[in-house]
Order: C-alpha cells, then sequence, then structure tokens
C-alpha cells in the first residue's frame, strides 16, 4: 500500500540534457532588444518546451558499487563488528566525496546478506552456509546511508543459482540448486550446468516457476526493507550461450515449441531474450506495486550490440527494450573500457546509450576504478567529463575498493560542490511539504542552524548559503551548503564570515524531488568578542 504522496505518472517523461549558466546572470544584451527577445524565446523553450527536464550540475548520480567479496574479505570475514566498520568505513568516505547512491550487495548466488524468508544466509559472513551470522547487514547500510544521505540500492545477483567450486551443503532455507535441479541452464546436448564447476551455476530464465520464485524474493525484499531501489545485475543468460547453445533446458524448449508460450513464432535467440524482458516488466510492477518509490535499475554489459562483448548478441539481454517499454528507471552499462579501446571504446558506447537506445530513461554510465592503475587518474577524470559533456546524468564507479586512495581526489577535483540525484517524474514529480522555523543561532564553532517539518514522510534537507550582498540563488550549486541525512532538522556551519549570512533550507523527498519554497534567515556576523560571548550564552556553550 502506499501511503505516501498521489503520483504523477508520465506516459513520455522528459529528456534530460544540460544547459549553460542563466543566461539573465549579466552580459552586455540589452532588455527588449530583439537579441534579447530570441534568447527569452530559446531560455523559454528549453524551459518548458518539448517536455524536457533541463539538467544542470544540481542533478547529477554519483554512485559506487559495493561488492559481496569486498565486505567479506579476510579479516573481516566472521567478525561482524570489523564489517559493520567497513560499511561504515565506505558510507561515510562516500558521504566525504559528495556522492549520493550506494549499492549495496544482498545476494549473490541464491543467498542473502540479509534475513531472506526464501534463501540461506550467503557462507561468505561465517564461512557456513545458512548460518545466521547474528546481525542483517543490510539493514545495517540502510539505516548508516539514511543516516549520511546516501540512497541505499540494494545490489542483487538475479539469475545465477550458485557458485562453486563444490555443490551448496545442506541448510534451511534449502538451496534452490537442490530443491529444483530442473531450474538449472542445459546446453545444446541437454546436460545441465554442474553444481561442481567453477563460476556461476545459472536458472534458466525461460522457466517460469525459477522466474516466480525471484519475483518472490524480490518482493520480501522490498517490502520489508526501506531500500531506495533494486538494483539487477546478472539479468541475462550466461556467457558463451551462443556456443554452447544455452539453454536447453526441457522447459524452454517446450515452451519455445509451444503456440501459447510462443504466439508469434520468435526465433531462439528472440525468444530468450524475451524471456529476460519477461522477468524484468514483471519485477518492476512487483516493485511499483509494493512501495512506488522505489527505483528499479539494472546493470547491464557495456556494449549493446555488434562485435565482441555485447549485450544483446552474446547474453540475450536487450535493455533497449525495457526503457522503451517504461519498465526500469534507470541502467548502469558496465562501461569498463579506457576511451582509446580499439573496440569499445568508453564515449562513443556512453553516447550510443544515451543518444540512441535510453527512450527518456536514465543511461548512468558504469566507470571501473581499476583504469587507474593502468592510466592513472587522468582517464577517470576524463570519462566523468564525457560523460557530462554528453549529457548523461551521472556515474557509477566499480568498486569502492578502488577507490580507497581516491576519495579526497575524488571529492575535491571532480565532486566540489553537492548534488541531488536526477529526478524520475514518471515516478513521483510532486514537491514536498516545506520545513518552516528556521532558526540560525551564533554559536562557539559557528552558526547553529535548525528547522522543523510538518510531515511524517522520510525527508532529507538541502540547505543553501550566500554571504554579503550575493543573491542566494538554488540553481547556482556553488550556494548548496550541505545535503543533510534523513530527517536530520539541523546543521553546524563552521564557516562563519565577516558579511551578513543569508540561509534557505528546503525538504527533498525519497525521489529527489525539492520543495517548492523553502524557510529563510539572514545572520549578521560575529565581529566582536562581546558577540562571541553572546552567542555561547545563548547556546549554554
Amino acid at each position: 500500500m502506499y501511503l505516501g504522496k498521489v503520483r504523477l505518472s508520465l506516459a513520455f517523461p522528459p529528456t534530460v540534457v544540460y544547459h549553460a549558466p542563466n543566461p539573465f546572470s549579466g552580459g552586455m544584451i540589452k532588455p527588449f532588444s530583439p537579441s534579447f527577445f530570441l534568447l527569452l524565446l530559446a531560455f523559454v523553450f528549453l524551459q518548458f518546451g518539448c517536455d524536457q527536464h533541463v539538467f544542470t550540475g544540481k542533478r547529477e548520480a554519483r554512485g559506487v558499487w559495493l561488492s559481496r567479496f569486498e565486505l567479506t574479505a579476510d579479516p573481516l570475514r566472521g567478525n561482524p563488528a570489523a564489517m559493520q566498520a567497513y560499511i561504515r568505513h565506505v558510507f561515510e568516505q562516500a558521504r566525504s566525496a559528495r556522492l549520493n547512491m550506494v549499492f549495496f550487495q544482498v545476494r549473490g548466488n541464491a543467498d542473502a546478506l540479509y534475513s531472506s524468508h526464501y534463501e540461506p544466509w550467503s557462507s561468505l559472513l561465517t564461512g557456513e552456509l545458512g548460518k545466521d551470522p547474528g546481525w542483517d547487514p543490510l539493514q545495517f547500510a540502510v539505516d548508516e546511508a539514511h543516516r549520511l544521505g546516501l540512497e541505499l540500492h540494494a545490489w542483487f545477483n538475479t539469475f545465477p543459482i550458485w557458485r562453486g567450486p563444490g555443490p551448496p551443503r545442506e541448510c534451511f532455507p534449502r538451496p534452490v540448486a537442490f530443491t529444483h535441479p530442473e531450474w538449472i541452464v542445459c546446453d545444446s546436448a541437454g546436460v545441465p550446468m554442474s553444481l561442481t564447476q567453477n563460476g556461476y551455476v545459472w536458472g534458466s530464465p525461460g522457466n517460469p516457476e525459477f522466474r516466480n520464485h525471484i519475483l518472490a524474493v524480490v518482493r520480501d525484499l522490498t517490502e520489508r526493507y526501506d531500500i531506495d531501489g533494486i538494483h539487477f545485475d546478472y539479468v541475462r543468460y550466461p556467457e558463451q550461450s551462443s556456443l554452447r547453445g544455452y539453454s536447453r533446458d526441457s522447459v524452454s524448449i517446450a515452451r519455445f515449441q509451444s503456440a501459447a508460450d510462443n504466439p508469434a513464432r520468435l526465433s531462439w535467440e528472440h525468444w530468450q531474450r524475451e524471456q529476460v524482458n519477461a522477468f524484468i516488466y514483471d519485477a518492476y510492477n512487483a516493485v511499483t506495486l509494493v512501495k512506488p518509490w522505489v527505483k528499479v535499475s539494472a546493470a547491464v554489459i557495456g556494449k549493446y550490440t555488434g562485435p565482441g562483448w555485447t549485450s544483446y548478441d552474446a547474453v540475450y539481454q536487450d535493455p533497449r527494450r525495457w526503457m522503451e517499454l517504461g519498465k526500469i528507471d534507470f541502467i548502469v552499462p558496465m562501461v569498463y573500457w579506457e576511451r582509446s579501446h580499439p573496440t569499445h571504446p568508453f564515449e562513443p558506447l556512453i553516447t550510443e546509450w544515451h543518444d540512441r537506445l535510453s527512450y527518456n530513461r536514465l543511461v548512468i554510465a558504469g566507470i571501473s576504478t581499476e583504469l587507474q592503475r593502468k592510466y592513472g587518474w587522468k582517464e577517470l577524470s576524463a570519462q566523468i567529463k564525457a560523460v557530462r559533456d554528453n549529457g548523461l546524468p551521472g556515474v557509477v564507479f566499480f568498486a569502492s575498493g578502488g577507490l580507497e586512495r581516491a576519495w579526497t581526489t575524488l571529492g575535491i577535483s571532480e565532486f566540489p560542490y553537492w548534488a541531488l540525484p536526477p529526478p524520475m517524474p514518471w515516478k513521483d514529480s510532486i514537491p514536498p511539504q516545506p520545513p518552516f522555523n528556521l532558526q540560525a543561532t551564533p554559536a562557539s564553532e559557528g552558526i547553529l542552524l535548525t528547522w522543523q517539518a510538518d510531515t511524517t514522510e522520510p525527508l532529507s534537507f538541502i540547505v543553501y548559503k550566500s554571504v554579503g550582498d550575493r543573491l542566494l540563488d538554488r540553481t547556482d550549486v556553488m550556494n548548496i551548503l550541505t545535503v543533510t541525512g534523513r530527517g536530520v532538522q539541523s546543521f553546524l556551519d563552521r564557516n562563519v564570515h565577516s558579511e551578513p549570512s543569508a540561509y534557505a533550507v528546503f525538504s527533498v523527498d525519497r525521489l529527489g524531488n525539492e520543495s517548492i519554497s523553502g524557510a529563510e534567515t539572514t545572520v549578521k556576523p560575529i565581529r566582536t568578542a562581546a558577540d562571541r560571548s553572546e552567542a555561547q550564552a545563548r547556546t549554554g556553550q
């Protein structure tokens, strides 16, 4: 049941584009001259025409993947306090670098890094499949993310059901590889993948019972955790599907040959793509029915079609179709190659996804932090610039471990100002209620801001500041002082000026919608010891 705001659905959501700074902020054009009139028309067109949403630096997806292998690497494994400290460290570093999204892995191969009703606890947590670790990593991650003002996207390996080299142990809930061996992907000879092989063993997307199991897992997770998004990975057929004939399991073959399950007489390849499509459609509908504000996304192969390692041809994954039908909120193409790569160059790939394939859904570029080891930070910096130059709404870094020596660089050179996640008006475009009763109290360490919010809706708050005669312009990203954690209704500004400072606080809801109005106040400067003493007396410090 949706207890929040009434949602506004748009059949054709706005395109996201960049724009130049406000043309009315200065310059030599005379009011009401012909050139001014043309500029005015262009500005109005950009703001309101053609159903486009103008994208500025204030809106940018900045995400990072935190994998289950990073979280459970030695010596962290089996030590809840150490794993919690690691989550907190990564999230706090992400906050300090002004990121706004974390993709936290909760399912690897039909196991769970949370308290699942359907699948056993991951052996990575304790060394033993099905053993309760005594804490809930997902719940801990949700709480930490929201404390720090980060979105938490539950990262979900979709179709793998086991990862060797040996078979799973008996436990409760019983591994699906044991309870439903008929779900396992088979090669062209009908031989199923072995549970003793290295690498992932896959369930067959062509088996509706298998897909229904995953949908039940997705619904359960969405209902019981306050996640901001669910993020599907490995939502495709296995590697070498064309070469090995995956998946010629008996259920898929029978359904492919059936008039009821293949009424359009699709080819084998197209039929298999439709099986993956069917899962995405059903998952999007299921998540949206339970919690319409939860964002549904997918990590996809970095190149769509053509020669080489591609989404459409190699593993029967068709993200273009998901976006065309509005059954995904955003995709993250894993464009893990350098700009100069001979067959998979970074910039042409991201522009193809964004310009030709997105259908007014968001394409957020996946960037590999491994590239800095070979090419230095300059390659990652250039890729971030290419993303912005080509109008994409942001980036996700794989993975957090690769940023361990680069968090500070990231926050200084690439993200020197705060940004809100890109809007998704097809989900909800209604602004939240504004805060009120903003108080700015001089304190011994700065200016203490406090405010109130008359709503039960989970909110964060964006705080703006201007100094002296400078206009408090909310479109100027340099006026953003901070974005708070969820529910936080105070902020200490330690940077006190010798001129008056104007502050404004606006509400931000789960989907990044900002309130139309805000609470505002002005603070006179603290110049004398008497001012300081008065401030300390007022705050009891």
